[in-house]
């Protein structure tokens, strides 16, 4: 019989945790599995802790896993080498706890078939992290249903779980005051739970291997070596290192958080963003391990109030959306009135129509659109407030409205360390719909709002950070993965 996570788990990680289908916990087992997707954290992570007390309930030890396959949609040297260093940085953290961590690297087609399940078919339970976008959205599921096990997904991605929030939260104001009033209650019962110390068996599937011995050097080889797509490379700017997430955690100090609110519309200024969304987006660094350094600055209520706003309000708000509508991602989702109005003008001359190759590459007329793609393409981060820039631009020269809402989400999804997450979409959707219509009607924008070119150059230093970017010699991307009916 399906036990539920509440008849086992204290309250507060029972709130985190959904059952995935109604198969038995298995008597006779080796390990309890812990089956990661992008929540690749070692430390203060409830999906652990969820597996540790059921392990330690069992006498059991707790199996971490996570496993990256060569034939992800969009599978780069950029992304591979990131989530390898954040799985390797894991591997250490959990190493230094006691606990086991395996990984997988597929190195072709046939390379680890049906692993998971094999996994799976020791384990007296499996727990995965919870999403709600892209692969992760849906593997899981069904994984379940043919694991012959029980199976619990963990909300581990965000301070306030998408079950804690009340059910009519249709508008961000609504969102806001009902998140503002539970976030201290949850970052207050965080308690990481640590597993018995337990050996688990020797005899685990040969393919296995332990990142937690591999040097940045040893991971750049094996990132090199992978059949993927090796014209994205990968990036300097932000390494998956436990090193790095530390240091961009620490960046968030208190004259940071005073000066947020004046600095974060300049994507000029370093200063003005943390930089911490590549680090969140693959669960290097909790949100609610920020949220705890915040509460420990001295700053004003309001300062602090108006980071959270933007680090939890938004963020959490978009994954509960993603949550409420599993087609997010698609332009049939989009706002019914910004969808009319695109369509009215559908027929209007574009300034000039280019081609995704074009637009991948920066060549288009708007030096400080072009600026914006380059830094994207050449980091694999761009600026929040530039995005919504960058996604407006768009419509100017795609063909129809439809194929620029692909292609922004194809070169996010592509490009961006932090792309394939709910919070990026929901930014596109802002730049297609998603805001207070515009007080007049223009072309090819119909009642959307336009982004003014003029205004973002009169912000300090965007003219040096624009003569910057369109200067850096730009890497020619395959775009034979491009899937516009994905998006449509």
């Amino acid at each position: 019989m399906r036990q539920s996570p509440d008849e086992f788990l204290p309250p507060e990680l029972a709130l985190r945790v959904e059952a995935l289908n109604n198969a038995p916990q298995r008597a006779g087992a080796d390990y309890v599995l812990v089956w990661l997707q992008q929540s690749l954290r070692g430390d203060d992570h409830p999906v652990i802790d969820a597996a540790s007390v059921l392990a330690n309930r069992l006498g059991l030890p707790v199996l971490v896993y996570h496993g990256l396959r060569c034939d992800y949609p969009y599978a780069s040297a950029r992304l591979s080498r990131f989530i390898l260093g954040a799985s390797a940085a894991m591997g250490r953290s959990l190493r230094s706890r006691g606990i086991a961590c395996r990984q997988f690297v597929q190195q072709g087609p046939d390379h680890g078939r049906g692993l998971v399940y094999r996994l799976a078919s020791k384990a007296a339970a499996v727990f995965v992290d919870q999403h709600f976008t892209f692969v992760p959205a849906t593997q899981p599921g069904s994984f379940a249903g043919r694991a012959g096990v029980a199976v619990y997904a963990v909300d581990a991605a965000r301070v306030v779980p998408v079950r804690a929030l009340p059910a009519r939260v249709g508008t961000t104001a609504a969102f806001r005051r009902a998140h503002s009033t539970l976030r201290h209650d949850w970052l207050a019962m965080r308690c990481p739970i640590q597993p018995e110390q337990r050996t688990v068996p020797a005899n685990l599937p040969g393919e296995l291997v332990e990142l937690a011995d591999h040097d940045e050097t040893a991971l750049d080889r094996l990132v090199a070596g992978l059949p993927i797509d090796q014209t994205l490379g990968s990036v300097a700017e932000h390494p998956a290192t436990a090193e790095a997430a530390s240091a961009r955690l620490a960046g968030v100090d208190a004259q940071f958080v005073r000066q947020y609110s004046a600095k974060r519309t300049n994507p000029a200024l370093a200063e003005g963003t943390s930089r911490l969304s590549p680090y969140l987006r693959f669960g290097m660094i909790a949100p609610w391990q920020v949220m705890a350094r915040v509460e420990a600055l001295d700053v004003t209520a309001s300062q602090r109030y108006k980071f959270y706003d933007e680090l939890l309000t938004w963020r959490e708000w978009s994954h509960w959306r993603a949550w409420r509508n599993p087609e997010i991602h698609r332009y049939a989702h989009l706002a019914a009135w910004a969808r009319e109005t695109l369509d009215a003008h559908r027929a209007d001359p574009r300034e000039p129509v280019l081609s995704l190759a074009e637009i991948m590459h920066a060549r288009t007329p708007d030096r400080v659109w072009n600026a914006a793609q380059a830094q994207w393409l050449l980091t694999g981060w761009m600026h929040n407030n530039l995005r919504m820039y960058w996604s407006k631009g768009l419509l100017r020269w795609a063909p129809d409205p439809e194929t620029a809402w692909a292609w922004g989400c194809y070169i996010n999804d592509r490009v961006s360390i932090d792309g394939r997450d709910p919070a990026t979409y929901v930014s596109m959707r802002w730049g297609f719909g998603d805001a207070r219509p515009a007080w007049k009607e223009t072309p090819v924008y119909g009642r959307l709002m336009r982004a003014s070119t003029a205004a973002m150059m009169k912000r300090d230093g965007v003219a040096d950070f624009v003569d910057h970017w369109t200067a850096r010699l730009l890497p020619e991307i395959d775009l034979a993965s491009f899937d516009r009916e994905y998006y449509v």
